[in-house]
């Protein structure tokens, strides 16, 4: 019962269509033109603040480009570099309390990358986390699956005569909030790697050599069943990576500022 109400939930969340049209990559390993920086030094703070601060002002420019009304401070990032150890290698966005938008990036994800193209990378990615609303969606997809995934066991309860229990109830929604939350994980993280590579190439960087970052051994993801991987398959990524820079290179080919594809 339990599984198929969860498959449910992620039915009906699956309704949503992403914001930008994003091609389908295939999820196989490819042959890439760069070959990752394997060899070079981990990059360091210094090397940190020195891509951000080229990389912020593109990313806002950008955001105001594909949020055009949005209100004051939306665009306005704030990009912080997080040294507790204890943090692991991670990056994501979040929101200060004024509502800013915030990228966070560990000093051990910072210690795995080979390149400014690979920070460069990451932080576009992060903006464009925000840019395509993805933090509240996700949230609301959270709220949706616990209630109806909570619902139905409550509505199970009623039917069968035996009502179920409040701790049964708040287990089926806390299921719910899981499977709603993991249910477009993948979309949005490929979003976001369509959107960062053109917020990349903005900044002067490679996006192709900065998406090699997904290849290090240390945070490579194989992929997994949908439903508990939040994150595609590291070929999948660079595949996609490398249409976009294809696209950005056509657009610029024909004296375009490149900006992706809102979906139809």
């Amino acid at each position: 019962m339990t599984c198929r109400a969860a498959l449910l939930v992620s039915l009906v969340l699956a309704g949503c269509a992403t914001s930008y049209d994003v091609p389908q990559a295939p999820p196989v390993a490819v042959p890439v033109a760069v070959a990752p920086a394997t060899g070079a030094s981990p990059r360091g703070p210094r090397d940190f603040r020195r891509v951000a601060s080229r990389v912020e002002p593109v990313a806002e420019r950008f955001c105001r480009e594909e949020v055009p009304g949005a209100p004051a401070g939306y665009c306005d990032l704030i990009i912080v570099l997080e040294d507790d150890p204890r943090m692991p290698p991670n990056a994501f966005q979040t929101r200060a309390p004024d509502g800013r938008p915030v990228v966070v990036v560990s000093t051990r994800l910072l210690a795995q990358m080979r390149s400014d193209d690979e920070i460069a990378f990451v932080l576009a990615h992060e903006t464009a986390h925000h840019v395509a609303a993805h933090l509240p969606r996700q949230q609301q997809s959270q709220m949706l699956g616990a209630l109806i995934l909570g619902g139905m066991v409550a509505a199970a309860g009623q039917a069968s005569g035996s009502p179920a229990t409040q701790d049964a109830i708040r287990n089926a929604m806390d299921l719910g909030a899981f499977v709603g939350g993991r249910a477009y994980s993948q979309d949005y993280e490929l979003e976001a790697d369509w959107l960062g590579a053109f917020i990349t190439v903005r900044s002067g960087y490679d996006p192709e050599r900065g998406a090699h970052i997904f290849a290090r051994p240390a945070l490579a993801s194989s992929g997994g069943p949908v439903i508990l991987s939040s994150h595609p398959a590291s070929p999948q990524r660079l595949a996609l990576v490398a249409r976009a820079n294809e696209e950005i290179r056509r657009q610029q080919a024909a004296g375009l500022t490149p900006r992706p594809a809102q979906a139809r």
